[in-house]
């Protein structure tokens, strides 16, 4: 029986080792379940990898970071503050793809928040992690909001079906570490 590798495999696993922390995977079989096979078809024993997750320390806060890589191709991120430690609520997404050809100066990513400061924070966050030239270049259209339930939660989650989907797993992680900073400060 062969493990075929994903395509994100190398990344966390070196993402893993810098945060000095255990990636663990989840298995499938190999076959496709949108697939109908034949009867009498050879089927497929080998595995593929269904999901990658990290549980990433940071400041006494704990970033969760899964990339659904079977058949639904999704990066989901969380983080509850512990502490009572909160922030305003926000939400960033993104604009659509009708605007983005008619203002074409205009940022791709768009934030929503009640509190200004929170709101050009995270502005030039997203500027700064390359996250907008990201979603300039390419499909990456994330949706991350930060909300006071019982706890607040910041929670993230974006389709893997974009150009350099490679490319944005690194800035995310910056991205809650700052804005854990911003909490904490």
């Amino acid at each position: 029986m062969e493990i075929k590798i994903n395509l994100f495999e190398d990344q966390f696993q070196r993402l893993a080792s810098k945060e000095g922390v255990e990636l663990k995977k989840e298995y499938e079989p190999s076959y496709s379940k949108l697939i109908t096979f034949m009867p009498g078809a050879d089927y497929n024993e080998d595995l593929r990898v269904k999901s990658l997750l990290l549980k990433i320390p940071y400041k006494e806060q704990m970033i969760s970071v899964e990339y659904k890589v079977g058949d639904a191709q999704l990066g989901l991120f969380s983080c509850y503050f512990k502490n009572g430690i909160t922030i305003s609520d926000f939400k960033i997404d993104y604009r659509s793809h009708f605007l983005r050809l008619i203002f074409k100066n205009k940022k791709i990513l768009r934030i929503r928040s009640e509190d200004k400061n929170l709101k050009r924070f995270l502005e030039n966050r997203l500027i700064e992690n390359h996250l907008e030239t990201i979603a300039r270049k390419s499909l990456f259209t994330p949706e991350i909001e930060g909300v006071k339930n019982e706890n607040y939660l910041i929670s993230a989650f974006y389709t893997l079906s974009f150009e350099d989907k490679e490319k944005v797993l690194e800035p995310m992680v910056k991205l809650y570490k700052d804005i854990i900073d911003w909490a904490l400060d």
